[in-house]
């Protein structure tokens, strides 16, 4: 069964994607940012990260319709899945994996604990619908 807490953990993860990317963006066009090293955002990082946000978001918004609860085991995948994805992206902006991302570490941090909150409550989703199926 999809949760709220699950919704609110999906928006809210898929917000913080969509701030890290735009952040991204607009710190990494500025010229001073790229003159003294050459280096830039990667564009296809930034692509992913408002991907990312929008796959959360909409598939937060599908868990809490009738989608959501005739497929309750799909979404619960799709949330660890997508908390796994936003702790990799997380780790790679606090570790400073990701070019232009130094800046951007309260964003890394906020996505680790999201990322990992969205596990949780998809890896609790799945067992709460298995015990409901066993009943």
């Amino acid at each position: 069964m999809a949760s709220n807490s699950g919704f609110m953990i999906g928006v809210i993860g898929g917000i913080l994607d969509f701030a890290s990317a735009t952040n991204l963006l607009i710190g990494g066009a500025a010229p001073e940012n790229t003159m003294g090293t050459g280096a830039g955002v990667d564009l296809a990082w930034v692509v992913a990260l408002f991907l990312l946000g929008f796959l959360v978001i909409t598939s937060s918004i599908l868990s809490v319709m009738s989608v959501g609860f005739r497929y309750p085991k799909l979404f619960a995948a799709l949330m660890i899945l997508y908390g796994a994805a936003m702790m990799i992206s997380g780790w790679l902006m606090v570790s400073g994996g990701m070019q232009g991302t130094a800046e951007l570490s309260l964003y890394g941090y906020g996505m680790l604990v999201i990322g990992a909150l969205m596990m949780i409550n998809g890896g609790a989703m799945i067992r709460g619908s298995m015990s409901l199926q066993a009943t």
